[in-house]
């Protein structure tokens, strides 16, 4: 499903580029989001740390924008901080709940250690900064939300994280809270409604890009065997490579 989820973004470049009134052909798109991966993956190869630190970045925005978006009765600037706050929350429970394996990770990408204590200052100040800008937001009513099932949802995730492996943990949160929401979404964008119709339209569509990844990371895990350390750096270098282009979309 996480992988679903972003295998219709070619699709839904088109479809936007359509309601702008732009046209450009599916091997223009499709050859500039190739070359745009390949850039992504690439920084992390040459600029392993600036590359990470995006990633993190902007993986807090496009969790944070998923979740809250729809929301929000008024987008501003505001929106960006309070969208990358929440997301950079839910990243540092699960940094916090997993330390010694996210340093494991961190240090095959990077080469450079940190220390655990980081976590918890990530995640406080984080969560202070989503905090003032929750309260401001629902001040002014410019956002419609139940602040305790928020909170709840919070606690849920520590669970899953403190008693789930590292990728089990991502996994969970990243199908259920993410990859879900987001086909819901993708579907009325592209369909304009979610019916069975449309479901199995948008799984015909996606089949093939999901296949291709599906087989990507198939074959990453039967290379890297018992390395689980080396798979999971290439899975987040890989799921990183994705996320850049699938938060601009």
């Amino acid at each position: 499903f996480g992988i679903l989820h972003g295998a219709n973004d070619l699709k839904l470049i088109q479809a936007s580029n359509s309601h702008a009134k732009k046209k450009y052909s599916f091997l223009k798109v499709a050859s500039y989001y190739v070359f745009f991966i390949l850039f992504c993956a690439s920084l992390f190869y040459f600029l392993p740390s600036l590359a990470l630190i995006a990633f993190v970045l902007f993986s807090g925005y496009h969790f944070g924008e998923q979740h809250w978006s729809s929301k929000f009765k008024i987008q501003s600037k505001t929106t960006l901080w309070f969208y990358t706050s929440y997301g950079l929350v839910v990243l540092s429970l699960l940094f916090v709940s997993h330390p010694k394996v996210v340093n494991a990770v961190i240090e095959n990408i990077t080469g450079h250690y940190i220390d655990p204590k980081f976590y918890l200052y990530l995640l406080f100040f984080n969560a202070v900064l989503f905090g003032i800008l929750y309260l401001l937001l629902a001040r002014y009513k410019r956002l419609e939300s139940n602040w305790v099932k928020e909170i709840f949802y919070l606690i849920i995730f520590l669970v899953v994280f403190k008693t789930a492996s590292l990728l089990w943990s991502f996994a969970i949160y990243f199908i259920l809270w993410h990859s879900l929401p987001s086909l819901v979404d993708q579907i009325k964008f592209l369909y304009g409604g979610v019916t069975k119709n449309n479901i199995i339209l948008y799984l015909k569509t996606s089949l093939i890009y999901w296949a291709i990844s599906v087989i990507g990371l198939a074959g990453l895990f039967l290379f890297f065997g018992s390395d689980s350390n080396t798979f999971l750096s290439f899975f987040f270098s890989f799921l990183a490579a994705i996320t850049f282009p699938q938060s601009l979309v």
